[in-house]
Parts: structure tokens; sequence; C-alpha cells
């Protein structure tokens, strides 16, 4: 697709950057842009979207978000919001149109509560992690080919993070995915976050672990990954430090040229644009197109025998 081999090829790596395991290549645009998007920290920050549940009884796999500002708000792939009956993570990266109400796809990843510790749903400092992420995708591409919907197995995210919950030896009464995070990650915050900084220019990355392709983000500005590199590497070390979790070796241009050979399939969008899926010989992936600009691209490998 036009736009796709434009945004492509206005992007260029640059020398990647170790922590233990994880290995980030970052990537850099020559030419920055500022996207017309608030965030979802800020938004929250500032009282400008209130996310609930969609009824007083709830609904596992959907939430209400309502924007009350003048500008559109973008919600990421992956982040986890916490609160209300129970933790929940976003199917895909939703732009919320300004002064609009809308319902999300979301999974949830706290397995053994039930019962309100919050009206709203506030924002962690977490996104869901890599090898979840790609199950996720998985799942809502299948289901988005058989009934256009953005849901996924369910039962299969709840084994998931109980199995990672197991071997992380994570102390968890109800099972949550946040509950990895508290132990085994925020103690190399600072570490990571100076191993691994936000550098100018810099629109995204890709990540390996122990070599391998463990997946990547690429965003429309500079900005915007800024706010939220440290939200997503968070994400791959805590499967970097994971013995139970592998990935495939793929190679930096491989990734780049699958991705922009592959078929570009297009769905109706949750909230505003349109939204793109693909899937080649070793990767697969989804991007939002929203009034011709690409905010948000996310490359994972494909793995379909796990």
């Amino acid at each position: 697709m036009k736009v796709m081999d434009e945004f492509m090829a206005g992007l260029r790596t640059g020398e990647p950057m170790n922590f233990n395991r994880l290995k980030i290549m970052p990537i850099f645009v020559d030419e920055d842009r500022q996207l017309p998007f608030i965030d979802l920290e800020e938004a929250l920050k500032k009282g400008f979207i209130v996310i609930t549940e969609v009824s007083e009884g709830g609904s596992v796999p959907d939430l209400e978000v309502s924007n009350k500002s003048q500008d559109d708000v973008i919600i990421l792939d992956g982040e986890e919001l916490i609160g209300a009956k129970q933790n929940r993570i976003v199917n895909t990266t939703i732009v919320v149109p300004a002064t609009t109400s809308i319902t999300i796809p979301v999974s949830c990843v706290q397995q053994r509560r039930w019962h309100y510790t919050s009206r709203h749903f506030g924002s962690s400092n977490s996104v869901a992690y890599a090898s979840l992420r790609r199950r996720k995708h998985e799942h809502v591409t299948e289901n988005l080919r058989a009934s256009a919907s953005f849901s996924t197995n369910q039962s299969e995210i709840w084994r998931d993070v109980e199995a990672k919950v197991g071997r992380m030896a994570t102390a968890s009464p109800s099972l949550a995915m946040s509950d990895m995070y508290e132990q085994s990650v925020d103690v190399a915050d600072a570490e990571l976050r100076e191993k691994v900084p936000h550098l100018e220019k810099q629109v995204g990355f890709l990540a390996f672990i122990d070599g391998n392709f463990a997946g990547g983000e690429v965003f429309g500005s500079a900005t915007l990954c800024g706010k939220k590199l440290q939200k997503l590497l968070r994400s791959y070390y805590l499967d970097s430090i994971d013995p139970g979790v592998e990935f495939p070796a793929i190679s930096v241009e491989q990734i780049f040229a699958q991705v922009q050979n592959a078929k570009h399939e297009q769905f109706e969008s949750v909230g505003k644009g349109t939204e793109l899926r693909f899937e080649a010989s070793n990767v697969q992936g989804s991007w939002k197109l929203v009034d011709d600009v690409i905010p948000h691209l996310i490359v994972f490998p494909k793995m379909s025998n796990n």
C-alpha cells in the first residue's frame, strides 16, 4: 500500500542498545511530525477521559470510554487499565474521537477478582508482555476475519498469565499480570531507562531477546514514541527474564521486507480511522490509518504453532 510504503521509506535503524538479554534496535525518522492526539496518561491526568465498566454488572470483554475533550485520544494495543471490577488490557490500538463515548474491546489479565476496587479505571505503567500481545494479536486477527470482532480467546489469555505467574514465582492471589511487573520489573526501571533511553527523532524500536525477534513498535511521531517507550520496554524486559519464553530468529532485513511486501487486510476500526492487519512468512502485525496518518505500527513474530 502506498501509505505504508511511504511510511517505511522514511525509517532507518540505529545502533542497538543492550540490557541483559534484551537488545533494542532504535528506529529513527528523518522528518518528524506532530500527531493530533493526546495519549492515555495525559488524558486521564487532565480528566479528559473516563473509563468505566459498560454497566453496573460489567462485561469482561468490553469497557466504556468517554472522551470529554476537544482532542482525539490514542490508547495503545496492550495498554493495561487497572481498577473497577477487573484489570484489563486493550485489544488493539484505538483513537477515541473528541467529545465521543465508545465501547472498546479488552481482555482480562486478572483472573480471580470480579468486584469493584474503584468506579473508574486508571492506567498502569505497563503494557501486556510481548509474548501475550503476540498471542492476543493472533486471536483478534482470526476473529476479525471470521466475525468482524476484536475479541480474544479469554481462556487462553488467563492460562498464559497464570503460567507466567508460576514461572516467575510471583505472589499473586488474583493471578494478576500487574503483580509480575511490581515484583519483577519495577526494580529494573531506573537502569532500563538509563541503558535504553529515548533518542532524538526516535519513532520506534525492534526488540530482540537472546538475538531472537520478540516484536517491534513504530509511531507516527518521536514525541509519542518518547511518551510510550519506557512502558513498552518494561513489557519486553518481562519476557526477557522469563526462561519459559522463546522467540524465533528473524533478521532486521527480513522484518522490514516482509512488512512492506505482506498483504495488508483492511477492517472496520473501533474508534477513528481504519484497522489494517498483515501476515507474512515470519511476521504479523497491525496498524491504524487515521486521516492519512499512521500513528502506531506493531510487528510480532509469527508463531501460530504455539
